[in-house]
């Protein structure tokens, strides 16, 4: 007899959720290192690739989330963690709704975004003036998980 599940998680960072409406692009890996799933990555202008967030980047050069590839699955790696090598290239999800990791426990549909600069971590309260950035077009549309993952919608193209 089988066994009904009484708790239904999300999923994995970057797991791509709703796909009719999703368009993901794919770019050159700009940072020359690994990138995970479910990161949000900027405009890289010397490389015109994709590189993660780092302290002192724009919210104008944000272009996406890194998404999950069906050859790079947890039954591949063994792992939620597997990412985007050096010299992979990047698929980036412009517009439509991914899974992703979020650190505030009170996160609740229709939520904003922000990275905390503190240590890049996805959130979804401004915090004290400077202490955030706000990722353009980025809505949480379910509550937090209990393993901290949430969907959040990309609402439309912010950059390519």
């Amino acid at each position: 007899m089988g066994k009904v599940q009484s708790v239904f998680y999300n999923g994995y960072a970057g797991a791509v959720s709703r796909s009719v409406d999703n368009v993901i692009i794919s770019k050159r890996n700009g940072a020359y290192a690994a990138i995970p799933f479910g990161a949000p990555v900027f405009l890289d202008s010397s490389t015109y690739g994709v590189i993660p967030f780092a302290s002192g980047m724009e919210a104008a050069k944000f272009v996406g989330f890194t998404v999950r590839i069906a050859d790079k699955t947890p039954d591949t790696y063994g792992s939620s963690e597997a990412n985007y090598g050096e010299m992979d290239p990047v698929d980036v999800l412009v517009r439509g709704a991914v899974i992703l990791e979020v650190g505030t426990s009170t996160a609740k549909p229709g939520d904003n975004l922000y990275i905390r600069l503190s240590d890049s971590r996805l959130v979804t309260q401004p915090g004290v003036e400077g202490s955030t950035l706000q990722i353009p077009n980025a809505t949480v549309t379910t509550l937090r998980d209990d393993n901290g993952f949430c969907e959040v919608l990309l609402k439309g193209r912010n950059l390519l």
